[in-house]
């Protein structure tokens, strides 16, 4: 099996202040929806803008189509999140292909198609080497599904949540996570387990 690959909290506050720094919206709350709910990358690029729901009178949710078996759910948006998709929404709008096309992260190429597998993957790469990560880091965008997982049991959730949270069909692929996480999140498990039950 391949080595799995995840950022450490540090590096993905240099990610994230790499792309503030280049200015682009899109590509600022690609990436963080990709970090935010795991995604994998034909997850992310096929976001419709049917799946976002500003709505008034509901919190603002977006809807993941999850792949491989697992199942589809809504979420809550971050609220500095749902600012960001506002303002990606406004500039969007300003691209003339914007009508008509279903996805929500486009480019002024793709006329009723999304960001390709392609482009994001080279802007993974350069936010990387903007980043100055490591650069086995800099290859694959999956790498953030990897962190969001691992971010979540370090916070404190059990493996159970983050296999639903992730969609997994099977708690197997979710397991792995366990196995790789860094060592203070036995500690965090442990003393979860010690303090939370009175036998």
């Amino acid at each position: 099996m391949a080595k799995i690959r995840y950022f450490s909290d540090d590096e993905i506050r240099k990610f994230f202040d790499a792309v503030r720094k280049e200015k682009n919206v899109r590509d600022l709350l690609f990436f963080r929806l990709m970090y935010r709910y795991g995604l994998r990358l034909n997850e992310a690029v096929t976001i419709r803008l049917e799946d976002v729901k500003p709505d008034i009178q509901h919190p603002i949710e977006i809807h993941i189509r999850r792949l491989k078996g697992g199942q589809d759910r809504h979420y809550p948006i971050n609220p500095e999140d749902a600012k960001l998709l506002h303002r990606w929404l406004r500039k969007r709008e300003t691209f003339d292909n914007s009508h008509g096309n279903p996805y929500l992260f486009i480019t002024k190429r793709s006329v009723t198609s999304h960001m390709t597998d392609v482009l994001v993957k080279k802007l993974h790469k350069k936010y990387c080497e903007l980043a100055d990560l490591a650069r086995e880091k800099c290859t694959n965008p999956h790498a953030w599904r990897h962190s969001c997982a691992i971010s979540l049991l370090m916070s404190g959730k059990d493996i159970y949540f983050v296999k639903n949270y992730l969609g997994h069909a099977d708690i197997k692929s979710t397991l792995v996570y366990a196995e790789i996480a860094p060592p203070e999140w036995k500690k965090l498990s442990k003393d979860a387990v010690n303090n939370s039950f009175s036998i």
